[in-house]
């Protein structure tokens, strides 16, 4: 009890061991700078003390003092951050205040050591206030100021994962559990696909990939929005809207996960704040930003795809994995359209599933078919790509979905298509894993 106390009383002494101030007030200059340990942060706190940039512009109160105070904590200035946060008027941010006891804590440890001889003895309590770190109620903040800085930094491009978006596709959420971060393509005017979200996001309490159910993962892989739920139909808890993605999809059932229900919704009623890891399996937005991103969703209209540490900007290696796709479905319409079915069946891999089939049984099913025919057309259109920014046990994954007009000498259908293609590494030729046909 005697060390608690002691505890207690450094930290409610800290404030007068203040050194050193930074007055909001005052112009921005090097002086004023953070003694920063990048120049990154350096940059960002210069704008965020100017106001003017449309990268701070758009931040609410809080948001930037956060920011300011999270770069002066990783700068080991602890009394700098804590300057800053005085400035706050408004006292309902959890964030903020765990920010603020961190700060008196680390002054603290600071001046403990400051103090030389008059601290001998109290090594025990010392090492009790060390011990008494925040930094783990602290993620959302470090996440915050990671893609802060993220966004300072040049245009990052088109995501590596988006190969080839067809028009009727009307946007794409990137879920990257890595960085808590969701980054949200959407049709523009001109029907172009642009960034226009980089959002906060919370995932499943447990990392990785989900494999049963209730073990409070966030699944890898691509998915759709398949329903809205509101009103009566939505527990407070989740917010004031919620969209099912269509978990499991047929690689999911392919692995035998279990599990569904897996929502993007938003917090309960009341609540601001939530840390990165905080869902049994959905992700989640403070529900402002909820109902923003609701503006760009279009019920199986918009893709979804749940990964981590998505790779911007990289054109050529995008072009070169798209085009490598491309011919390969090229290739495979090729042998089918000219009934060559030993050519053709060799663009399935060995654990190839379709419905009730599995390899054995497609290439039976397929000789006896192809067998009948004295010509095959295939028509493809409306072609989407999307590479998995996972990787799976039979290696790297494309989705590739496309209208199939087929037609024979004997019998003609349309249809919409999903093929899952599978590599084990860039030297081994696209195989295709599973093969579906969509309701409209």
């Amino acid at each position: 009890m005697k060390n608690i106390w002691i505890c207690c009383l450094i930290l409610l002494c800290a404030p007068a061991l203040q050194a050193s101030e930074l007055n909001a007030d005052e112009k921005v200059s090097s002086a004023h700078l953070l003694h920063v340990k990048t120049t990154s942060q350096a940059y960002a706190l210069q704008l965020l003390q100017a106001g003017v940039s449309p990268a701070v512009s758009a931040l609410t109160e809080s948001e930037i003092l956060l920011l300011k105070a999270t770069i002066a904590l990783r700068a080991g200035q602890p009394n700098q951050a804590l300057n800053v946060l005085q400035g706050y008027t408004n006292n309902h941010d959890p964030l903020l205040d765990m920010l603020e006891a961190e700060a008196y804590r680390r002054s603290a440890v600071q001046a403990v050591a400051s103090a030389g001889d008059y601290g001998k003895g109290m090594q025990d309590d010392q090492q009790q206030l060390q011990a008494m770190s925040l930094s783990e109620g602290l993620r959302e903040a470090d996440v915050r100021l990671d893609a802060f800085l993220a966004r300072l930094g040049t245009n990052e491009g088109m995501p590596l994962d988006l190969l080839q978006v067809d028009d009727s596709i009307y946007s794409i959420f990137l879920v990257d559990k890595a960085r808590s971060r969701m980054f949200v393509y959407a049709r523009n005017a001109a029907g172009i696909l642009e960034q226009v979200a980089d959002e906060y996001v919370v995932t499943g309490e447990q990392k990785g990939d989900k494999q049963v159910r209730g073990d409070a993962r966030t699944p890898n892989g691509v998915y759709r929005f398949v329903q809205r739920l509101q009103g009566k139909k939505l527990e407070n808890r989740y917010g004031p809207v919620a969209y099912p993605i269509d978990y499991p999809n047929a690689l999911d059932v392919l692995h035998r996960k279990s599990g569904s229900g897996i929502w993007m919704h938003g917090y309960a009623k009341g609540v601001g704040r939530r840390p990165p890891r905080d869902t049994k399996g959905c992700f989640a937005l403070p529900n402002p930003r909820l109902l923003v991103m609701s503006d760009y969703i279009r019920l199986g209209k918009s893709w979804v795809i749940v990964g981590n540490n998505f790779e911007f900007g990289n054109n050529e290696a995008r072009r070169a994995l798209r085009h490598s796709v491309q011919q390969m479905l090229k290739a495979w319409r090729k042998d089918w359209t000219t009934l060559n079915t030993p050519a053709y069946l060799a663009f399935y891999h060995d654990q190839f599933h379709s419905g009730k089939y599995d390899l054995a049984a497609w290439k039976r099913y397929k000789q006896r078919v192809n067998g009948s025919k004295s010509f095959i057309d295939i028509d493809i259109s409306g072609l989407t790509l999307i590479h998995d920014n996972n990787i799976w046990p039979e290696g790297e994954v494309v989705v590739a979905e496309f209208n199939q007009l087929y037609r024979s000498s004997n019998y003609q259908d349309s249809s919409r298509k999903r093929l899952y293609l599978a590599r084990t590494d860039k030297q081994q030729p696209w195989r295709i894993l599973l093969e579906e046909s969509l309701t409209p």
